[in-house]
């Protein structure tokens, strides 16, 4: 399978509004009632998860001053495959001036044998804003495959005006590095990386102690379920790192985060929780 969607934003009328929208089996997208000026819209597919071979290619484009906030129907499942087969998930992402994209897709579950290679390119230009949040798992936890995947190999770079702003790299190959290490995974088996970026000229530094003082409210920083901190990780981005033993905890840890950085863009709770 090889999958594709494509899609672009037009400003009509004060409001975010599909101006393209392409997208090949199993892929779709659907566009929620509208919000002020944000557009909502959840990309949907009708297969049960990855297989060796398969490859999904994501394209995004916001037009000048637009607004979008695009969630997943579901979580993503990485089968089961044999020994050198991989999956392959590709996203690039382009933000016009004064636009806005919060992209929070549901937590990235690896079966048992699977392989997974996905990159995300970033690229922003000036006085645009970024959400961009995603979950991994370790397997089907409850059922025992913990960190029984071959391999995750994940690359993020988020560039403004083609100048490289951070870059993100996890790698996991458990059979090389177990991950119960202490300094790994020790005994969590979910983690969350949410990026926060705005290349306008505001100073970060009070949204950082914000949402550092109202998380440390709501949730311990560190406790045997829930190890969590933020940092100032370039001049124009905030970084919210956690690791938990379950998806929930970092979905509502996560929810949480976003309605604090940018309350506009915050995910309904009835696609945000499913």
């Amino acid at each position: 399978m090889h999958a594709t969607l494509s899609l672009s934003t037009q400003s009509r009328n004060g409001r975010t509004v599909l101006k393209e929208c392409y997208a090949t089996p199993p892929l779709k997208l659907i566009a929620l009632p509208p919000h002020k000026h944000t557009l909502h819209a959840v990309q949907m597919s009708s297969s049960p998860g990855l297989l060796a071979g398969d490859v999904i290619d994501t394209s995004i484009t916001l037009a000048a001053h637009t607004s979008l906030a695009l969630y997943t129907q579901a979580f993503t499942r990485v089968l089961s495959m044999n020994a050198g087969g991989a999956a392959r998930q590709h996203t690039r992402i382009r933000l016009a001036e004064g636009s806005s994209l919060t992209f929070l897709p549901h937590p990235l579950v690896l079966h048992t044998g699977s392989t997974l290679r996905q990159t995300t390119d970033i690229t922003l230009a000036d006085d645009a804003e970024l959400l961009y949040g995603e979950i991994l798992a370790a397997g089907r936890v409850r059922n025992g495959e913990a960190f029984a995947f071959e391999r995750l190999s994940s690359r993020l770079t988020i560039r403004h005006q083609n100048r490289l702003l951070l870059t993100d790299n996890i790698q996991w190959q458990p059979a090389l590095h177990p991950p119960g290490h202490i300094g790994q995974m020790e005994h969590y088996t979910h983690q969350l990386n949410l990026f926060y970026v705005h290349t306008g000229d505001a100073d970060l530094s009070a949204q950082l102690e914000n949402l550092h003082q109202c998380l440390s409210e709501k949730h311990a920083e560190h406790s045997p379920d829930l190890l969590w901190g933020v940092s100032r990780s370039a001049p124009r981005a905030l970084c919210l790192r956690a690791l938990a033993a379950d998806a929930q905890t970092l979905q509502n840890l996560l929810h949480r985060a976003v309605t604090l950085l940018s309350p506009r863009q915050a995910p309904p709770s009835a696609v945000f929780f499913r």
